[in-house]
């Protein structure tokens, strides 16, 4: 399983990025599919814990049950307004329900450090890791519309588009 700690080393760019507004504002937007095959985008508070990612749901939360039915997920950072060009992270992940004591004991002690808010016992609520397959950070540098992308076990891809109507190439 590709960890935050693997996109880190492989992308820092990204995981720098990402890492930076998980811990401003420890909201993403977690895109899961339907039973129907529609998607469906829900908020959703994440922990880093020890180089890995964790998302929670309330009990027989319908993410939790698409997650547990499909686990290909799709991570999103929220962007503050139209006119925040620092971009936005997206990572391509699979989800893992926790259901040994331990782990879940570690990440709740965790997010209660963080937030105050204890999640509860094991059982009462829905845990998952997330293992990140593929990621991808989306900015706006001068003129250039810039992307950085990276997939589990590949390298780094740093493409680069001019204006609105230039031409996408490699850098």
């Amino acid at each position: 399983m590709p960890t935050f700690t693997d996109l880190q080393a492989d992308a820092p760019a990204i995981a720098d990025f990402l890492g930076a507004r998980i811990a401003d504002t420890g909201l993403c937007l977690l895109g899961t599919t339907r039973h129907d095959g529609w998607p469906r985008v829900s908020p959703i508070e994440l922990s880093l814990v020890d180089g890995r990612l964790y998302v929670g749901s309330m009990p027989a939360g319908v993410k939790a049950t698409d997650l547990q039915r499909d686990p290909r997920c799709c991570l999103l950072t929220p962007l503050a307004d139209k006119d925040d060009l620092a971009g936005e992270a997206k990572a391509f992940c699979l989800a893992r329900e926790v259901v040994e004591v331990r782990e879940w004991e570690r990440v709740r002690g965790a997010f209660r450090d963080a937030t105050g808010f204890d999640i509860g016992d094991p059982g009462g609520a829905h845990m998952f890791e997330l293992s990140i397959e593929a990621a991808a950070w989306q900015r706006v540098e001068g003129d250039d519309w810039r992307t950085t992308s990276w997939r589990a076990g590949g390298v780094v891809r740093e493409r680069a588009r001019n204006g609105p109507t230039g031409a996408s190439h490699d850098l």
